[in-house]
């Protein structure tokens, strides 16, 4: 009977240890799974919709390169193509884009950098129909800087082909819409008139407010102005009347209108492109959640 008991004892013994153990791998699954299922997710969006970086006047690919830099850190964008146009306007595509990048972000370096807007434009357009010729895209953005932002809102301005994707998103960084300073404009000369159009009126916002109503309607716009603490109000280039007016160039277009402002050294014309928290403002408004 000894012997009986005793093995019934190892028996019971040996089954208790395996439902241990089965249990705690039952806990470990679900414990994984809870892990898993609490994950927190992105706060940045997944999407094929390209973006083209565009530089201004003088400028190059190192004017855009801390901002796209920055996105690729912080919203897990990536650069898939640099598209070069030469003086001839020949568009010249290097890198690879595979289909499934995330955010994919394309860099337009113009090799004539002087050119004027109308120029740039047809540029810039021609850019965006090679791209999508060997990726089909519906929609895109652009983040331009300066004189790119003139640029950019001309193209839009001016009547594209059917086929031509539509624009989603368009961030402006210091966009001389109505004169630069030291060529056609004075600081602390121009300000608006009661009906929101500026008093004076330059060469850049008579390009633009003679086609206005071709901008198309419902696109997203942030409007990024800079200010040195100098008295100047201006960012040492661009007064912040000339970077404003482009929301009384755009009315009646039921643009949805963002404006930020960023104040101080780090505020200047060229050091915009280079400031961090610029570039996350950008970020956030092109991608974020």
């Amino acid at each position: 009977m000894k012997q009986i008991r005793w093995w019934l004892m190892a028996l019971l013994l040996v089954v208790g240890l395996a439902g241990c153990g089965t249990q705690r791998t039952t806990n470990k699954q679900q414990t994984a799974r809870q892990t898993t299922s609490t994950k927190k997710a992105s706060p940045y969006v997944d999407r094929q919709l390209p973006t083209f970086y565009v530089h201004g006047f003088q400028g190059s690919a190192k004017s855009t390169n801390t901002l796209i830099a920055h996105a690729e850190q912080t919203a897990h964008a990536h650069k898939v193509l640099v598209a070069t146009v030469s003086t001839s306007g020949q568009v010249t595509l290097t890198g690879h884009w595979n289909g499934r990048v995330r955010n994919p972000i394309i860099q337009v370096v113009f090799k004539n950098n002087l050119a004027q807007y109308d120029q740039q434009s047809a540029w810039l357009a021609k850019v965006i129909t090679t791209v999508q010729q060997q990726h089909a895209f519906k929609k895109y953005n652009i983040v331009a800087h300066s004189a790119g932002c003139v640029a950019s809102v001309n193209m839009l301005m001016t009547q594209q082909p059917t086929s031509f994707p539509k624009i989603n998103k368009l961030v402006t960084i210091a966009g001389p819409f109505d004169g630069v300073v030291g060529e056609d404009d004075v600081a602390n000369q121009n300000s608006f008139l009661a009906s929101g159009q500026p008093k004076y009126l330059h060469a850049a916002y008579e390009l633009l407010a003679a086609k206005r109503t071709n901008f198309p309607k419902n696109v997203q716009l942030l409007n990024i102005v800079g200010t040195l603490n100098d008295g100047s109000r201006s960012d040492s280039l661009v007064t912040n009347v000339s970077a404003r007016s482009i929301k009384y160039l755009l009315r009646d277009r039921r643009v949805d209108y963002t404006e930020k402002d960023f104040y101080g050294a780090h505020a200047q014309h060229s050091q915009l492109h280079e400031n961090a928290k610029v570039a996350l403002a950008v970020d956030r408004y092109l991608w974020h959640r």
